[in-house]
């Protein structure tokens, strides 16, 4: 198998964390209040959708 050391394993965890938040930001700049916003407004009107 492919061998890591522990430090190694522990940067790149660090690494991909800080990718999916660079990721989050790209892609929703408003932040988790605007998703939390946008699934609201469609709770609100998912039986009448016109």
């Amino acid at each position: 198998g492919l061998q890591l050391s522990g430090s190694l394993i522990t940067h790149i965890e660090f690494m991909v964390f800080g990718v999916l938040i660079v990721f989050f930001l790209i892609v929703e700049p408003h932040g988790l209040a605007r998703l939390w916003g946008i699934a609201k407004e469609k709770l609100r009107l998912w039986p009448f959708p016109y």
